[in-house]
């Protein structure tokens, strides 16, 4: 069994039943695909790898200690509303798409700095489902096409979590901490850009 680590962000219950029922048609057609749990849709804002979870833990709670000044003296405004759209592959693996403002770009790249990980470029998204075998990178991008049209109900994240994931034979996912990004309800009815 392995530990890693990573930060999320979780779709809301209305966004996340959006993307249930699109999933649930497309998972008929494509059962070569192994489908991920609802509960385990997440947007990965910074990837940790075997990490020490409470030095993770100390430096989230620096970066995240109050609205700080970033990016050339900018205080950060808070979330903004983000939804789920379209869909593409990475190789085997099949994911959807996040509609969003700078925000979320900008607050991975803090949580990667903060964490000190490898520096990665964003690319906002959900995995869905994943493949083995020779033909796993046809597979998922077979089924990309029966997502294209996804558009979820908007939400504004209000937490930032680290999460271990536990590999192994009933593999899992563990939240570890949350932090508040922001009081969301005055912005919870913007639409995403």
């Amino acid at each position: 069994m392995t530990q890693r680590l990573f930060a999320a962000i979780w779709p809301s219950a209305d966004a996340r039943d959006d993307l249930r029922g699109a999933v649930a048609a497309v998972r008929r057609a494509h059962p070569q695909l192994r489908w991920l749990p609802p509960e385990r849709w997440h947007v990965t804002v910074a990837f940790l790898g075997q990490a020490d979870a409470d030095r993770a833990t100390e430096r989230l709670d620096a970066m995240l200690a109050g609205r700080r000044p970033h990016r050339g003296g900018a205080v950060d405004q808070g979330p903004e509303p983000i939804r789920l759209a379209g869909s593409g592959s990475f190789g085997p693996v099949l994911w959807v798409g996040v509609e969003h403002g700078p925000w979320l770009a900008d607050l991975a790249r803090r949580v990667q700095r903060a964490l000190r990980t490898e520096d990665r470029r964003f690319r906002a998204h959900v995995t869905v489902a994943r493949c083995r075998g020779r033909d796993a990178n046809r597979a998922a991008r077979a089924a990309v096409p029966a997502l294209a049209g996804l558009r979820t109900a908007p939400w504004t994240p209000d937490e930032l979590t680290l999460v271990a994931s536990i590999t192994g034979p009933h593999p899992r996912y563990d939240v570890l901490r949350a932090w508040p990004l922001a009081d969301s309800a005055a912005s919870s009815d913007k639409e995403p850009p």
